[in-house]
């Protein structure tokens, strides 16, 4: 389970505008994360057998995935910010804790 999916179902229940920042910017970074991991376990057979034009190419994917992890970060970051706005105690999801801890007057 995420770390951050508590917050996530806090999000659905108070229906937070930035709800739609945090599921693109899940899909994003495990997309980005996945892309990278299989890059890295491909990338030492292309090398091997000589593909020629497959080490660019390869490398500009890569690029790709880490451009799409970093995109994905920066939109859960945004919904944080959001659910900050909104009232939501985004710390206290983040700690690990299940319930947050209520407002300070």
């Amino acid at each position: 389970m995420l770390q951050d999916r508590p917050l996530y179902e806090e999000m659905v229940r108070t229906g937070s505008r930035g709800l739609w920042a945090w599921r693109a910017g899940n899909w994003l970074v495990r997309t980005g994360v996945i892309g990278i991991v299989l890059l890295l376990m491909v990338w030492p057979g292309i090398f091997y057998f000589k593909v020629s034009e497959s080490g660019l190419i390869f490398f500009g994917v890569l690029l790709l995935m880490a451009a799409l992890f970093t995109l994905g970060s920066f939109l859960k970051r945004l919904s944080y910010r959001i659910a900050l706005g909104e009232g939501i105690d985004v710390a206290s999801f983040l700690a690990g804790q299940d319930e947050p801890k209520p407002p300070r007057p």
